[in-house]
């Protein structure tokens, strides 16, 4: 099953099918949901395109040792949370190990690099919380996409996405004005609905 084509799982039910590491489904949803926001989080901060997805994949290993023995306590702090800590902690290894390299001729010194990669809390949690945010969307639009007709998607596309007069919308696409909004409206529902089951 591709991406889009499940149910987002609430956060609290992953987290427990994830205790078991055998459980291929509830980790592929896992993947599909959190790796783009690691991975993209990485390159935010500075880590190389290259070199983003083995520190992603240094994270992931971290959580699948962790989740048998991880507790979810909403009082503690969310496992978003946890996970950004994490992220950022492997982020400082791998500059820590940067820095033991030479510079490349007329490149940023990797000690450069781990001064400037700021302390957590001064603006770092901010671009976590909107990757975060970025990847809900995401994960909205891939599950609701598949399930909404080709011509509501169409409308709600070019008028919310695309930022068009509804009139521009309704003419083009054959239409009433008021088709456009009834179609903006589902489709706004049906995404609120996917990103509440995610970030519930």
């Amino acid at each position: 099953m591709g991406a889009g084509q499940h149910e987002l799982g609430t956060r609290p039910s992953l987290l427990l099918r994830l205790r078991d590491p055998r459980d291929a489904e509830s980790w592929r949803e896992f993947a599909e949901l959190y790796g783009p926001l690691v991975l993209r989080y990485l390159r935010r901060i500075g880590v190389s395109g290259d070199d983003a997805p083995d520190v992603a994949q240094e994270v992931m290993q971290i959580v699948l040792k962790q989740m048998p023995r991880f507790d979810y306590d909403p009082a503690k702090g969310t496992f978003r949370g946890w996970l950004y800590t994490v992220t950022t902690n492997r982020a400082r290894r791998f500059f820590a190990r940067q820095r033991r390299r030479p510079p490349a001729r007329g490149g940023t010194s990797n000690v450069e690099m781990v001064e400037g990669l700021p302390d957590a809390g001064a603006g770092m949690e901010e671009k976590w919380e909107r990757e975060w945010q970025v990847r809900c969307l995401q994960a909205a639009i891939a599950t609701v996409r598949p399930r909404v007709k080709g011509t509501t998607w169409r409308a709600f596309e070019m008028a919310v996405l695309e930022d068009r007069p509804p009139a521009e919308v309704a003419r083009e696409l054959g239409m009433s004005i008021g088709q456009v909004y009834v179609s903006k409206s589902r489709v706004l529902k049906r995404l609120s609905e996917a990103v509440e089951m995610v970030t519930t």
